[in-house]
């Protein structure tokens, strides 16, 4: 249940940001997409597919996709940390995401 709230959301956040492009004529769509958010390739492809409507796509219409970083900072020793759940340094579980939530539009190329 909680996948389809995300892909739901996932979806609105697509609509959201189309608005703001003109996605319709667009040879290529660049998207930032954060690995702590588990999107995958396929699943933002059948997201955006879903969301701008098969009809309104060019057929050359390409997705480029920029992969941020997972970066967290330890709030104990002020370590900065890849991709982990503990700090390497002091052993602390009290780590604040800095990036790799992203999920946004980057650019869009006519």
């Amino acid at each position: 249940m909680q996948e389809l709230i995300r892909q739901e959301q996932i979806i609105n956040d697509i609509v959201t940001q189309i608005g703001r492009h003109k996605i319709q004529n667009a040879s290529k769509v660049k998207f930032k997409v954060g690995r702590l958010t588990n999107i995958t390739e396929k699943v933002l492809l059948d997201l955006f597919i879903k969301a701008v409507g098969p009809k309104n796509l060019q057929p050359e219409m390409a997705i480029e996709i920029e992969w941020m970083p997972a970066k967290l900072k330890c709030n104990h020793c002020q370590n900065l940390v890849e991709s982990a759940y503990v700090c390497p340094a002091c052993q602390s579980e009290d780590l604040k995401v800095i990036s790799g939530e992203e999920f946004f539009i980057e650019n869009v190329y006519y």
